[in-house]
């Protein structure tokens, strides 16, 4: 059940309800199509206390889901640019073909690397004392999570021998910008985490807007923008690259080694991820909306309410 917050005392409460257990005043009704930005750092709580209190199997099981449906997005994404010439018009449809697979992950409640760098980080906040174990567990078994359900799908598309030549052709050469860099040695590799620590901001919004929408066709408008933003311009992924690298590489011929991806693109994606999502988007909006005083009571009332359910 979800959490609400009253604007008036800032009172947190779970369910629906006509008046504020906290101060008696009456509540607007929850027909509005958005979620105040209070309310969307509250569901952050809510979702986060709901994937910690799954065990390790169905952790593994969601994170399986998200790296898959990530992969299914970044084949789409090939599919849907093959033979596009247009610059402008090929970044939009790689854009939408990764929007597919991030849509799907939100609407189903899969697990994603990126969307957790943006939950977890707000509990840390909220419990700075509590940095428990199943938390960095948790981190662990959604990034793994994700890289096996990605090289599933990659398996599984080049075993039903869908990729042909022009796709194959694309495939290398989205394959070939992200690894573009590579030459550049470690200041490439820094460039590589800082276009990560850009692309976990964007993606994090995608979260954030998604999250504040209270229909489904508000969720895939809120996840859409952010998504065609990041893609378009080319911005740093882990899951999403996973998803390439696992199609492609399995494919072969495709211009790059594990070795190569893994340490010249993934490692610093990721550490990139991490900070983006954490820092731009969680710590941003508890600064926002978590340090008033009467806020960080409802806040903390909130994630009382989360974990005592």
């Amino acid at each position: 059940m979800a959490l609400g917050i009253c604007e008036h005392c800032g009172a947190a409460f779970r369910g629906e309800a006509a008046h504020c257990p906290g101060c008696g005043e009456a509540l607007e009704p929850r027909g509005d199509i958005r979620r105040l930005p209070q309310e969307v750092v509250l569901g952050f709580v809510d979702h986060a206390e709901e994937l910690l209190a799954g065990t390790a199997l169905k952790q593994a099981t969601l994170a399986f889901a998200g790296g898959s449906f990530i992969a299914f997005g970044a084949m789409l994404s090939v599919v849907l640019t093959v033979g596009i010439e247009q610059e402008g018009l090929a970044r939009l449809l790689l854009g939408l073909g990764f929007a597919a697979g991030f849509t799907l992950v939100i609407l189903s409640g899969a697990a994603l690397f990126t969307e957790v760098n943006v939950l977890l980080p707000e509990m840390f906040l909220r419990r700075p004392r509590d940095l428990c174990r199943q938390c960095w567990r948790f981190w662990v078994i959604v990034y793994f999570g994700n890289a096996a359900g990605a090289l599933f799908v990659g398996v599984l598309i080049n075993g039903a021998q869908i990729i042909g030549p022009e796709q194959h052709e694309r495939l290398a050469e989205l394959i070939g910008e992200k690894m573009q860099l590579m030459d550049l040695g470690i200041e490439g590799w820094f460039a590589v985490l800082i276009s990560g620590i850009l692309g976990n901001w964007l993606v994090g919004m995608a979260a954030f807007l998604a999250t504040a929408a209270r229909t489904i066709s508000g969720k895939i408008l809120g996840i859409l923008f952010p998504i065609v933003a990041f893609v378009a311009m080319g911005l740093q992924h882990s899951p999403a690259n996973m998803g390439y690298f696992s199609i492609g590489l399995i494919h072969g011929d495709v211009g790059v080694g594990w070795g190569e991806a893994i340490w010249w693109n993934l490692v610093p994606a990721t550490l990139g991820n991490l900070v983006g999502g954490a820092v731009l988007v969680a710590l941003l909006f508890w600064y926002a909306f978590g340090q008033h005083p009467e806020r960080r009571k409802a806040l903390q009332k909130a994630d009382d309410l989360a974990r005592g359910s």
